[in-house]
């Protein structure tokens, strides 16, 4: 998370935890300096936009949805936008979205029915688009208040504290920020961007749609041939990625606007980026590699570094260099970096054939 923001989202998290139910009408004052601000409003999200958050839990499970969206039985009011989520005892809960803890109630052992409502352990976490997720019936808790979480980060593992009828699942919502339980407002998921997901509907964690590569450098998902695909992050490239898709070519011009994804869509907000594509060169000799940038950025092929220019020289810079390729196919990675945003990354290259150096020199 870019660190001006880290600082906005710290100036809104509380300080101390404050025992409520996630799902429960209590509203606890805030041991906040900001006690009194009044608290943002979250992005209004629109089905078949692109998804700023992940499901809260690991893929290669398929989950049940116990209760979903405007139900009669707990799931209306404040709490009409939650899920159920059909977890087993002890599995994973994961962050939805990078974020602060904002509120962490734990130390519940008890399950059972309504008189049990304020007696769940809970996370609520506060997010960069004014809104907050909560979750609630937890076994355990991994973070406290205050933390720095990453999306996919584990948080706790799921349960059945509280008014759950001693059947183990995760109470997840959307919400306001400003306690630990607000109203909450419409979510939707990556994977599932146009979908609301019904009472008994079976959902998992999609696949990534291409072999993008993570900060720790690994490839995960299917080798693409004949284009990018890419790794979105929020700052520096050593953070959890933000979205990742396939990119055809790289010739962006971000003056107008960001990258794209939930996070990354204005054009003021730096960012990182890592593209990683297979190509087929058809014939061996010598290629001219051209480059158009501003921001850092290092190209490799097959893991060797042709341009090293990690640093940001403000404005575009005109790059334009020779290598010898063999015939067959060769890997291309780029690693770029801006502070400011409206950046510029344009990256091509050909094959240069005898006879263009004749032209040149018979024009010389």
């Amino acid at each position: 998370m870019p660190r001006a923001w880290l600082l906005a989202m710290l100036a809104l998290a509380v300080v101390a935890p404050v025992p409520a139910l996630a799902g429960a009408p209590s509203a606890p004052t805030p041991v906040t300096s900001e006690k009194h601000q009044k608290p943002p409003e979250p992005r209004e999200q629109h089905p078949g936009d692109v998804a700023g958050y992940r499901l809260p839990f690991a893929a290669g499970l398929d989950v049940k949805i116990y209760q979903g969206w405007n139900t009669t039985f707990s799931h209306n009011g404040k709490a009409a936008y939650a899920y159920d989520f059909g977890l087993p005892m002890g599995t994973d809960v994961l962050a939805a979205a990078a974020g602060v803890v904002a509120y962490v109630h734990d130390g519940e052992t008890a399950c059972g029915g309504a008189d049990l409502l304020k007696a769940a352990n809970y996370i609520t976490i506060n997010h960069l688009d004014g809104s907050a997720t909560q979750y609630g019936h937890l076994s355990t808790i991994k973070v406290k208040v205050g933390d720095v979480v990453a999306a996919g980060q584990v948080i706790g593992t799921s349960g059945d504290t509280g008014y759950s009828q001693c059947l183990p699942h995760l109470h997840f919502a959307r919400q306001f920020q400003g306690g630990p339980v607000t109203q909450s407002v419409p979510i939707y998921f990556e994977g599932y961007a146009d979908r609301e997901f019904h009472s008994g509907d079976v959902i998992s964690v999609p696949p990534p749609t291409c072999a993008a590569p993570t900060a720790e450098g690994n490839i995960v998902g299917q080798p693409v041939l004949g284009g990018f695909c890419a790794s979105y992050f929020a700052d520096g490239l050593d953070i959890p990625t933000s979205f990742a898709r396939e990119d055809a070519l790289i010739n962006f011009d971000w003056s107008a606007k960001g990258p794209g994804g939930y996070w990354l869509d204005s054009a003021d907000i730096g960012f990182s980026a890592r593209w990683s594509g297979r190509f087929v060169f058809a014939s061996a000799g010598q290629y001219m590699i051209g480059l158009i940038a501003s921001g850092a950025v290092i190209v490799s092929i097959d893991g060797v570094r042709v341009i090293d220019r990690w640093t940001d020289p403000g404005g575009a810079v005109e790059q334009l260099l020779t290598t010898n390729l063999g015939a067959g196919i060769h890997t291309i990675d780029v690693e770029y970096l801006t502070t400011t945003g409206h950046g510029t990354l344009k990256l091509g290259w050909g094959r240069i054939y005898a006879d263009e150096f004749a032209d040149e020199f018979a024009d010389e």
